[in-house]
């Protein structure tokens, strides 16, 4: 009867202790969790605190352009040859000011065509107007206005500002920067930082020449890279998310063009 006795309190010891440890394991599973959705809630927020800085300062720099007369004039004019000199030079000004890594000047005409963009020598006159919606808000609206969006040559953080001549709509002008500066932000705190366009818009960037390896299932990376992106393959972007692989975290959130329609996905490959 004794031997029952001690078996039965073992039982309940050992029962009792394993509870315990459940219980304590998951305490800690729970506040591990907790822990890293507070990290990783402060990284999205420094991701759109970058993101909206760059806009900025794009913005800033085409409502500076749209003031230069000489651009005005070109537009006036319709003068492509005289136009590159005056954007060239007033590229050099802002970039002097150490503000921009990156920056790309385009000029457009009164009917949403491209008038002038500074980094393409071919001087193509070609429409606008099916795919570049900030276009026409800009000329409908006559205001100044940041966003990012795909255009001829991938999707990037753009201000657009209208030129006026007096008082008459004689065209926009736009300052344009890449994700390289915000890439290389994460990169210094051992962060990657992923750029995925959505894969049905690869025929506007038509003058972009993407590698098989930016080319994934349904998104094209629009990094260039080296290193191993498989994980990328198989990672189900909905809204923003975060998920677990191995020993790191995939976090995605979406990329807005200016209708509210998600274009692609910021990917944050990070350790926690």
């Amino acid at each position: 009867m004794k031997n029952r006795n001690i078996i039965g309190i073992i039982l309940i010891v050992l029962f009792s202790a394993s509870t315990l440890i459940w219980v304590f394991n998951n305490y800690l599973t729970s506040q591990k969790k907790q822990k890293d959705e507070k990290i990783i809630d402060l990284y999205l927020g420094e991701l759109s605190g970058l993101i909206n800085k760059n806009k900025n300062l794009v913005l800033t720099a085409s409502v500076l352009l749209a003031k230069d007369e000489s651009i005005k004039k070109c537009l006036k004019t319709d003068n492509q040859n005289s136009c590159f000199k005056y954007l060239i030079k007033s590229k050099q000004g802002l970039l002097n000011t150490q503000i921009f890594d990156n920056l790309k000047i385009h000029v457009h005409d009164k009917d949403l065509k491209s008038f002038f963009r500074l980094w393409d020598p071919k001087k193509e006159r070609d429409s606008l107007k099916s795919f570049r919606y900030s276009l026409s808000i800009v000329k409908e609206e006559k205001r100044s206005i940041s966003c990012i969006e795909i255009g001829r040559y991938s999707m990037l953080i753009r201000g657009i500002t209208p030129v006026f001549d007096e008082d008459k709509y004689i065209g926009s002008i736009e300052a344009i920067t890449n994700f390289d500066s915000i890439i290389k932000h994460f990169r210094q705190q051992n962060i990657s930082l992923y750029i995925l366009m959505k894969n049905k818009y690869k025929n506007i960037a038509s003058k972009i020449d993407f590698n098989n390896e930016q080319k994934l299932k349904n998104y094209i990376l629009l990094n260039q890279t080296n290193k191993n992106i498989s994980f990328l393959y198989d990672l189900k972007l909905d809204g923003t998310n975060y998920e677990k692989k191995g020993s790191f975290y995939l976090v995605s959130t979406p990329i807005y063009d200016i209708r509210k329609t998600i274009i692609g996905y910021y990917v944050l490959k990070l350790y926690l």
